[in-house]
């Protein structure tokens, strides 16, 4: 049986952390970070797989993408991702009902596969070499389907979320933002 492939798009801390738990899990991690350093920061401490010089080259033959990226361009990404058909698409940002609702308004018929999350998981340290596969165990993390979102979307994300160990809440994006 094939691994399981996933595309992580920034590779902070949390994305790091993303891409460690899945690899523990079994995936194979493709990353992208638009600063070299800490995208070679990633690669070296294990959390991605390969390297890869774009995001758009990141979302070749992979079941999820994980937008770890600033919420100024989640949109954007997420909508580069839905376009070369990832299965389904979730982000890490704090807010959620900006980027709900510019991808549905961007790409109405694509839009059901992207599934909003943010983890309530950090750590004093950064980047890559803070990072940790088990830092989302017994964290909460909120996914923001919304009466658009695709169920199978949705309990992908949720069972990948749940891998990694987070206790997952689901919500409104705009619920999210309130809290």
């Amino acid at each position: 049986m094939a691994a399981r492939r996933a595309a992580v798009i920034g590779t902070g801390l949390i994305g790091s952390s993303v891409g460690l738990g899945l690899r523990r899990a079994g995936w194979v991690v493709v990353g992208h970070d638009p600063d070299p350093r800490a995208l070679a920061a990633a690669l070296a401490a294990g959390a991605v797989d390969a390297a890869v010089p774009s995001s758009e080259a990141a979302f070749g033959d992979v079941e999820v993408a994980v937008i770890a990226a600033p919420v100024s361009v989640v949109p954007d990404i997420a909508c580069a991702a839905l376009d070369a058909g990832v299965v389904c698409v979730t982000d890490v940002g704090s807010v959620k009902g900006p980027i709900v609702a510019a991808v549905e308004a961007a790409r109405p018929s694509t839009a059901a596969r992207f599934v909003g999350g943010h983890p309530m998981a950090g750590s004093e340290q950064l980047g890559a070499a803070g990072a940790d596969a088990d830092l989302f165990v017994g964290a909460s993390w909120v996914l923001t389907p919304t009466p658009r979102s695709d169920p199978d979307a949705f309990a992908r994300v949720r069972e990948i979320v749940s891998a990694l160990g987070a206790d997952v809440l689901a919500m409104t994006p705009e619920h999210h933002d309130e809290l």
